[in-house]
């Protein structure tokens, strides 16, 4: 009941505006990180780009929508071709999941300039960056799972750098777990998180 009375036209809009934007950052940073450890094949892919429409996944907008949090489409990576073999796949999901976060800051500056729009203008902006704030966030904290389909499904493409069949096949196994669950129970916004962090301090 409480996800239908936050669901409101100009929130959905929002957050699929937001959501588009975090798919833009979050894919090119995970195909840029590959092609500087030399692995080529994001890129043959289409993914070295910041157009959100080659990144996002239908349900990771359905779930930024509903319930702030989602995932971009399956980046594959080519163990061979990177500099570091396994090593290089495996360090490319933290590296451009700790990205995001680090680029985050840079949402305030943009909130600032934001003021410098009408009224109307601002409020729209300043609504979809402070949606992409937490979708970013929350987003962060789900693709650190391991598996097919987030980002930290990277981890096991290392692992299994022969079976891509196999977890191509399992991917959407997976993340229909992960909406169902989601759909079940929610996600923690950061505001849920920093909550708890703070009871436990």
């Amino acid at each position: 009941m409480q996800i239908l009375r936050e669901l409101s036209m100009g929130g959905i809009v929002s957050r699929l505006a937001a959501v588009l934007l975090y798919a833009a950052l979050q894919g090119t940073l995970l195909a840029g990180i590959a092609r500087v450890f030399g692995d080529r094949r994001p890129q043959h892919d289409g993914r070295l780009t910041l157009n959100p429409f080659v990144h996002v996944s239908a349900w990771g907008a359905a779930m930024a929508a509903l319930f702030s949090v989602s995932w971009v489409r399956s980046i594959w990576y080519d163990p061979e071709g990177n500099r570091l073999d396994r090593l290089g796949v495996v360090l490319v999901a933290p590296l451009g999941l700790a990205g995001v976060l680090v680029l985050l800051p840079a949402v305030d500056g943009l909130q600032r300039l934001a003021l410098l729009l009408p009224r109307t203008g601002a409020s729209a902006v300043l609504l979809v960056l402070d949606q992409l704030q937490t979708i970013a966030i929350s987003s962060v904290l789900l693709n650190c799972l391991p598996l097919p389909g987030l980002v930290g499904g990277a981890l096991l493409q290392a692992l299994r750098p022969r079976e891509e069949r196999r977890l191509r096949q399992a991917e959407p196994i997976c993340l229909g777990l992960v909406v169902a669950l989601i759909v079940a129970f929610g996600f923690p916004t950061p505001e849920d998180v920093w909550a708890t962090l703070a009871r436990l301090g």
